[in-house]
């Protein structure tokens, strides 16, 4: 029979004793102040109460519970559930399930044990998971997790403080999320109906170590029994700040701040504890993870900055600082394929570094005559037609290998694996994850060069800017469009069915099983990616409310495919006709020339998207592998939170799946470190700005043939630097940007920093966000015009909105910052200019530097 001292109980007991009596039993052996007290595991209970429960477990429990009360002096005790799915991070089950105080004498306590055990299958258990089901998101994982955990409860019976003071205290501000203030709340007497709101707290703020009381209490009646309730005393009322005749002293309250923060610290997030003074010692009952605040309010621990010799600029496919898990699956991949990225322009090899918490690219000084000695080579290669043959490897061969590859992986169903399984199939990702993301850069350094290649070749024979030689690239096609376009399939389907357009319109799930299984379809076939290189933020099949907020954005104007590559088609036939008239003089060579630079960059025009949206496929994939790890970690107590995963090192997640669990405290320093990243993200560049190696006398000339890689070099990273600009404004309060994409365009600025922001857009909202990635074409259909902090004229929101039609400014450098939802945003995509306008309906204007209306399909 498993009835256990909380001694003997610690964190890897929480599938057999609940969470509750495993943090108790995990922080009373650390040396926190914890009552005395016995467990009884879940199963054992499930045995002596459930169905299946035989004529004498109940005896021998009866009797187990003799000797527990005898060991703890036959003084009142409190029983108390303990859930195994009980203090998840997205979900508390805070005041779901059962406990009973005061309780005396063998018979009473079997009772309540009873009780309790009948709370973990109660109608409020369930319909508390059900809600949190419903509402997507992390709630609704953690509401998934809780149901793999079976909803099992084990039973604490601790003995009862005699406490003068009682309440809860949390590590962070709930209102404000300021987490750099601690709220306690304070009763006299036990704080049990505190929690259950049946008297009002005195109420106390703390921040560097100096209480402030905010308000006073009023507790009213004196209970005492076994039926839950608890002893309290009478407030005074009063309303002092300073403490003197409140219930609590400044120095109580300053010691509950510091316990609360110590066990923080511990654990590694924001926690609500639980405790009493008595006796003269400060009791600790209960702590659990905050919910509902973000993970920025994670105790911050300052990363070393340790900047390697050379210039290490920041790399701009992350948004945010590496997890472990990310830093030690992807660094050695992008070391051995992050070269390819210059194999047909200079030849750099830069080297992945982390510093601060966020991955930068290292380059060490060169020399002219090395720099040539690469271009040379290069040029061979190039003469010898290879980057465009690894464009046409990815149409004839790695695109279908890759699909393939995933399709099989995607297919394997993760709970039913072994742990030795699971950590093959996370081995199997790694592997497709090293193959991806060679072909992925190999294939942007080609294409890059394919592209540079037409642009030096239209400035040199046509004298066009690089805007004008982007009209002359096709759009909307590839294996990422469909994701786009089925939403406006949803959307013809909503409005066309009228209780779904209602329930959409009412911000409600649609129960039309016509819809529903079209949805279904969709997620199913597009909603496994994730929002960029990230493993910290859901797919959209996690969420599929994010799905129904794009939907409801197209309800009134589906999203219409064919007839955008109908003006794409067209504006690209003129730039072409254009092109062909002002050379037909030239002689045929230089005609030759084009053409075949042409044909080169259309081959390579889908692939940029394309390659993202099978490796971002591949990076949900490995998400839900690794958050699988997690989920059974922490449900054998080895982590506290499924997702703490991502804060171990890949082969400690393999070695904690192999039977070796990592190490007791090394997620929350972890933690610690990621929070304090996220919140002082470095600069854009460490050491000197990165400059041209000038040539040495006697250095040798370049050939022809090199001088060709370096021009169309210069070209793709002079339009890759047009950024540089951003983020100045004039007196006039505009904004300055990179124009993107042209047109003007006056409408509602809608701030979306992530995924889980999509469903908020509505349609001509003008999207403010800091940059984009191939994921985030969902969105275009809807969009009025767009502006972002970075990136350039070759950048992928600039691409996205010339493609969509949408005015954009890019490069703003602050955008996200000064802009709100709400403000009323005028966007000019053919000066690069953001400014506020004046109160008034949403207009468009004719403006003389725009082009014609057909190159905007919002703005003109």
């Amino acid at each position: 029979m498993d009835v256990l001292s909380l001694s003997e109980v610690g964190l890897d007991d929480a599938p057999r004793v609940g969470r509750k009596a495993a943090v108790l039993g995990e922080l009373r052996g650390a040396g926190y102040e914890v009552p005395e007290g016995w467990v009884i595991g879940a199963r054992t209970l499930d045995a002596v109460f459930g169905r299946d429960a035989g004529p004498y477990q109940g005896d021998e429990l009866l009797e187990r519970l003799r000797e527990v009360l005898a060991a703890l002096g036959d003084r009142a005790v409190a029983v108390r559930s303990s859930g195994v799915a009980e203090d998840l991070t997205g979900l508390s089950y805070a005041g779901q399930y059962e406990s009973f105080l005061n309780v005396r004498g063998t018979d009473a306590v079997f009772e309540a044990v009873r009780a309790c055990w009948s709370s973990g299958s109660g109608e409020r258990v369930r319909a508390y998971r059900g809600t949190a089901k419903g509402a997507g998101g992390t709630d609704a994982r953690d509401a998934r997790e809780a149901d793999a955990q079976g909803g099992g409860v084990g039973v604490l019976i601790q003995v009862m403080v005699d406490a003068e003071l009682a309440g809860a205290a949390f590590t962070v501000n709930v209102v404000t999320l300021d987490p750099e203030e601690a709220v306690v709340s304070v009763v006299r007497g036990l704080g049990e109906r505190l929690l259950a709101g049946e008297v009002t707290a005195e109420e106390w703020a703390v921040r560097d170590g100096r209480p402030r009381r905010t308000s006073g209490a009023h507790a009213t009646h004196d209970v005492d029994g076994p039926n839950g309730t608890d002893s309290t005393g009478s407030g005074d009322g009063t309303d002092s700040t300073d403490g003197a005749d409140g219930i609590a002293t400044p120095e109580q309250i300053r010691q509950v701040a510091e316990l609360a923060r110590s066990v923080a610290a511990r654990f590694g997030r924001p926690q609500d504890v639980e405790w009493a003074f008595g006796g003269g010692r400060l009791w600790l009952l209960q702590a659990r993870p905050v919910t509902g605040v973000p993970d920025a309010l994670v105790p911050h621990l300052p990363v070393p900055i340790e900047a390697p010799p050379g210039t290490s600029m920041r790399d701009p496919s992350f948004d945010r600082p590496w997890v472990p898990f990310v830093r030690s699956l992807l660094l050695p991949v992008l070391t051995a394929a992050s070269p390819h990225l210059f194999a047909f322009s200079t030849g750099l090899r830069p080297r992945p570094v982390e510093i601060g918490g966020w991955p930068y690219a290292n380059y060490r000084p060169d020399t002219a005559a090395e720099l040539l000695r690469r271009i040379e080579e290069i040029a061979v290669r190039v003469a010898d037609g290879e980057p465009r043959r690894v464009v046409e490897r990815w149409h004839g061969q790695w695109k279908a290998e890759t699909a393939g590859r995933i399709a099989g992986l995607r297919s394997v169903a993760l709970p039913p694996l072994s742990d030795q399984a699971l950590a093959g199939h996370l081995d199997a990702l790694r592997e497709a994850f090293t193959v991806l993301h060679d072909r992925y850069f190999r294939l942007s350094g080609a294409s890059s060069f394919l592209l540079g290649r037409l642009g030096h070749i239209c400035s040199e024979l046509l004298g066009w800017e690089p805007a004008q030689t982007l009209e002359l690239r096709g759009g909307l096609a590839g294996d990422h469009v469909p994701a786009t376009a089925r939403i406006g399939d949803l959307a013809r389907l909503a409005a066309a069915t009228p209780g779904v357009r209602q329930a959409l319109e009412a911000g409600e799930q649609p129960a039309d099983p016509g819809f529903q299984a079209a949805l279904t379809a969709y997620l199913a076939e597009y909603g496994h990616r994730t929002p960029g290189f990230t493993l910290t933020e859901p797919t959209l099949a996690e969420q599929p409310e994010v799905v129904l907020g794009l939907v409801r954005a197209q309800v009134a104007e589906p999203y219409d495919v064919d007839a955008e590559r109908e003006r794409l088609a067209a504006r690209r036939a003129a730039a072409v006709a254009r092109a062909r008239a002002a050379l037909a003089a030239r002689p045929a060579a230089d005609r030759e020339r084009f053409e075949t630079a042409l044909a080169d960059s259309d081959l390579s025009s889908p692939v940029r998207d394309e390659k993202s949206f099978h490796a971002v496929s591949l990076w949900a994939l490995m998400r839900y592998a690794v958050l699988e790890a997690g989920s059974r970690l922490a449900a054998r107590g080895a982590l506290a939170t499924p997702d703490d995963v991502l804060f171990l090192e890949y082969e400690e997640v393999l070695a904690a799946l192999e039977g070796t669990p990592p190490a007791v405290g090394v997620v929350a320093p972890r933690r610690g470190g990621h929070a304090w990243a996220l919140a002082h993200p470095g600069p854009p560049v460490y050491g000197p700005p990165p400059r041209p190696a000038e040539p040495e006398p006697g250095d040798p000339e370049p050939s022809p043939a090199a001088r060709a890689v370096m021009d169309a070099a210069r070209w793709t990273m002079g339009v890759f630097g047009a950024g540089a600009v951003a983020g100045r404004a004039d007196a006039r309060e505009t904004l300055h940007g990179v124009a993107a994409s042209p047109g003007r365009y006056t409408g509602t600025a809608r701030v979306i920093t992530d995924a889980a922001g999509f469903g908020r857009l509505r349609a001509g909202d003008v999207l403010v966000c800091p940059h984009t990635t191939a994921q985030w074409a969902v969105l275009f259909p809807s969009v009025g015009a767009l502006v972002t902090d970075r990136g350039s004229l070759l950048s992928h929101p600039a691409t996205l909105a010339r493609e969509y039609g949408v005015p954009a400014v890019v490069a703003t450098g602050t955008a996200t910052r000064d802009f709100r939802d709400g403000d009323r945003l005028v966007v000019d995509g053919s000066r690069g200019t953001v400014r506020r306008a004046a109160d008034s309906p949403v207009r468009r204007s004719a403006d003389s530097a725009g082009p014609p209306p057909a190159d905007s399909r919002r703005g003109t």
